[in-house]
Protein backbone atom coordinates (compact mmCIF):
# COMPACT_ATOMS: atom_id res chain seq x y z
CA UNK A 1 0.00 0.00 0.00
CA UNK A 2 1.06 3.30 -1.13
CA UNK A 3 0.89 7.01 1.44
CA UNK A 4 -1.69 8.09 -0.92
CA UNK A 5 -3.90 4.29 -1.23
CA UNK A 6 -3.72 4.81 2.84
CA UNK A 7 -4.80 8.33 3.23
CA UNK A 8 -7.83 7.91 0.35
CA UNK A 9 -8.47 4.33 0.98
CA UNK A 10 -12.58 3.58 2.05
CA UNK A 11 -12.05 -0.04 2.35
CA UNK A 12 -10.17 -0.36 6.59
CA UNK A 13 -10.00 -4.32 5.97
CA UNK A 14 -7.74 -3.88 3.22
CA UNK A 15 -5.81 -1.09 5.29
CA UNK A 16 -5.65 -2.86 8.09
CA UNK A 17 -4.94 -6.43 5.98
CA UNK A 18 -1.96 -4.25 3.98
CA UNK A 19 -0.76 -2.81 7.50
CA UNK A 20 -0.52 -6.19 9.12
CA UNK A 21 1.66 -7.79 6.38
CA UNK A 22 3.85 -5.02 5.45
CA UNK A 23 4.35 -3.33 8.68
CA UNK A 24 4.21 -6.37 10.90
CA UNK A 25 6.75 -4.51 13.37
CA UNK A 26 4.66 -1.54 13.45
CA UNK A 27 1.40 -3.28 13.44
CA UNK A 28 2.45 -5.36 16.85
CA UNK A 29 3.54 -1.77 18.66
CA UNK A 30 0.16 -0.63 18.28
CA UNK A 31 -2.27 -2.92 20.81
CA UNK A 32 -2.53 0.52 22.59
CA UNK A 33 -3.49 2.33 19.18
CA UNK A 34 -6.03 -0.50 18.05
CA UNK A 35 -7.93 -1.15 20.67
CA UNK A 36 -8.76 2.07 20.87
CA UNK A 37 -9.51 2.35 17.28
CA UNK A 38 -11.94 -1.00 18.16
CA UNK A 39 -13.97 1.03 20.99
CA UNK A 40 -14.34 3.87 18.27
CA UNK A 41 -15.72 1.54 15.83
CA UNK A 42 -17.98 0.28 18.60
CA UNK A 43 -19.52 3.79 19.40
CA UNK A 44 -19.75 4.70 15.94
CA UNK A 45 -22.73 1.36 15.37
CA UNK A 46 -23.78 2.65 18.92
CA UNK A 47 -27.18 2.30 17.63
CA UNK A 48 -26.70 -1.20 17.31
CA UNK A 49 -25.31 -2.22 20.51
CA UNK A 50 -28.13 -1.06 22.70
CA UNK A 51 -27.13 -3.06 25.46
CA UNK A 52 -26.06 -2.07 28.89
CA UNK A 53 -23.40 -4.48 29.77
CA UNK A 54 -21.36 -3.86 26.25
CA UNK A 55 -21.66 -0.43 26.78
CA UNK A 56 -20.45 -0.43 30.22
CA UNK A 57 -17.75 -2.64 28.69
CA UNK A 58 -16.69 -0.42 26.03
CA UNK A 59 -16.50 2.57 28.83
CA UNK A 60 -14.44 -0.04 31.00
CA UNK A 61 -12.23 -0.71 28.25
CA UNK A 62 -11.14 2.98 27.94
CA UNK A 63 -10.44 2.77 31.67
CA UNK A 64 -8.43 -0.11 32.08
CA UNK A 65 -6.82 1.99 28.84
CA UNK A 66 -6.38 4.50 30.33
CA UNK A 67 -4.93 2.47 34.19
CA UNK A 68 -8.43 3.43 35.68
CA UNK A 69 -9.22 -0.13 36.49
CA UNK A 70 -7.70 -3.19 36.57
CA UNK A 71 -7.51 -6.90 34.34
CA UNK A 72 -10.25 -8.16 37.08
CA UNK A 73 -12.48 -5.11 36.54
CA UNK A 74 -12.61 -5.34 32.87
CA UNK A 75 -12.96 -8.91 33.30
CA UNK A 76 -16.27 -8.40 35.01
CA UNK A 77 -17.28 -6.04 32.85
CA UNK A 78 -16.31 -8.60 29.99
CA UNK A 79 -18.48 -11.31 32.11
CA UNK A 80 -21.64 -9.01 31.36
CA UNK A 81 -20.61 -7.75 28.21
CA UNK A 82 -20.72 -11.78 26.92
CA UNK A 83 -23.63 -12.47 28.49
CA UNK A 84 -25.40 -9.38 26.16
CA UNK A 85 -23.83 -11.52 23.12
CA UNK A 86 -25.04 -14.70 24.20
CA UNK A 87 -28.40 -13.75 24.80
CA UNK A 88 -28.40 -12.85 20.87
CA UNK A 89 -26.56 -15.75 20.04
CA UNK A 90 -28.55 -18.69 22.13
CA UNK A 91 -31.20 -17.20 23.66
CA UNK A 92 -34.34 -18.73 22.78
CA UNK A 93 -36.99 -18.48 25.64
CA UNK A 94 -39.98 -16.55 25.78
CA UNK A 95 -38.48 -14.29 27.95
CA UNK A 96 -35.19 -13.93 25.79
CA UNK A 97 -36.60 -13.42 22.55
CA UNK A 98 -39.31 -10.79 24.22
CA UNK A 99 -35.81 -8.87 25.34
CA UNK A 100 -34.17 -9.42 21.67
CA UNK A 101 -37.75 -8.32 20.07
CA UNK A 102 -37.57 -5.28 22.52
CA UNK A 103 -34.26 -4.14 21.42
CA UNK A 104 -35.43 -4.65 17.28
CA UNK A 105 -37.85 -2.81 18.39
CA UNK A 106 -35.75 0.24 20.14
CA UNK A 107 -33.51 0.35 17.04
CA UNK A 108 -34.59 2.75 14.28
CA UNK A 109 -31.57 0.57 11.63
CA UNK A 110 -33.69 -2.02 12.64
CA UNK A 111 -36.87 -1.22 11.44
CA UNK A 112 -38.28 -3.17 9.04
CA UNK A 113 -35.60 -6.11 9.24
CA UNK A 114 -37.45 -9.68 9.85
CA UNK A 115 -37.00 -11.03 13.36
CA UNK A 116 -33.47 -13.15 12.42
CA UNK A 117 -32.14 -10.62 10.05
CA UNK A 118 -31.99 -7.80 12.29
CA UNK A 119 -30.93 -10.88 15.75
CA UNK A 120 -28.18 -11.48 13.31
CA UNK A 121 -27.08 -7.80 12.76
CA UNK A 122 -27.48 -6.83 16.50
CA UNK A 123 -25.43 -10.43 17.50
CA UNK A 124 -22.47 -9.33 15.00
CA UNK A 125 -22.43 -5.73 16.37
CA UNK A 126 -22.68 -7.41 20.18
CA UNK A 127 -19.41 -9.57 19.53
CA UNK A 128 -17.44 -7.54 17.96
CA UNK A 129 -18.06 -4.76 20.37
CA UNK A 130 -17.26 -8.02 23.29
CA UNK A 131 -14.05 -8.99 21.18
CA UNK A 132 -13.37 -4.81 20.89
CA UNK A 133 -13.58 -4.51 24.88
CA UNK A 134 -10.80 -7.35 25.14
CA UNK A 135 -8.92 -7.29 22.06
CA UNK A 136 -5.34 -6.58 24.16
CA UNK A 137 -6.06 -9.86 26.18
CA UNK A 138 -7.12 -11.94 22.84
CA UNK A 139 -4.98 -14.50 21.59
CA UNK A 140 -2.91 -15.27 19.71
CA UNK A 141 -2.82 -11.46 18.55
CA UNK A 142 -1.92 -8.98 17.57
CA UNK A 143 -4.42 -9.86 14.20
CA UNK A 144 -7.82 -10.88 15.34
CA UNK A 145 -9.66 -11.75 11.94
CA UNK A 146 -13.16 -11.64 13.44
CA UNK A 147 -12.52 -8.10 14.54
CA UNK A 148 -10.08 -6.91 11.79
CA UNK A 149 -11.98 -8.43 9.06
CA UNK A 150 -15.78 -7.29 10.48
CA UNK A 151 -18.12 -5.05 8.76
CA UNK A 152 -17.74 -2.65 11.84
CA UNK A 153 -14.63 -1.29 11.05
CA UNK A 154 -13.89 2.11 9.89
CA UNK A 155 -11.77 3.40 7.46
CA UNK A 156 -11.81 7.24 8.46
CA UNK A 157 -10.90 6.25 12.19
CA UNK A 158 -7.91 4.13 11.41
CA UNK A 159 -6.36 7.04 9.88
CA UNK A 160 -7.31 8.96 12.91
CA UNK A 161 -5.71 6.45 15.47
CA UNK A 162 -3.09 5.14 13.11
CA UNK A 163 -0.34 7.23 11.16
CA UNK A 164 2.09 4.67 9.64
CA UNK A 165 4.46 5.78 6.98
CA UNK A 166 4.26 4.48 3.47
CA UNK A 167 7.56 4.55 1.82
Amino acid sequence: MTQDEWDTSQDAKAMLRALYEEQPEYFGKQTQQLHRYLIACCWKHKKLIPQTGLRDGLKGAIDWIEKKIDDNELNRLNWYAEADAFLLDYGKDPDATAEIEAQIANTSTLKGMKFDEARECLKKAAYFAEGSMIYPQLNPGPWIESLFESDFVCPDLLREHLNPSFD
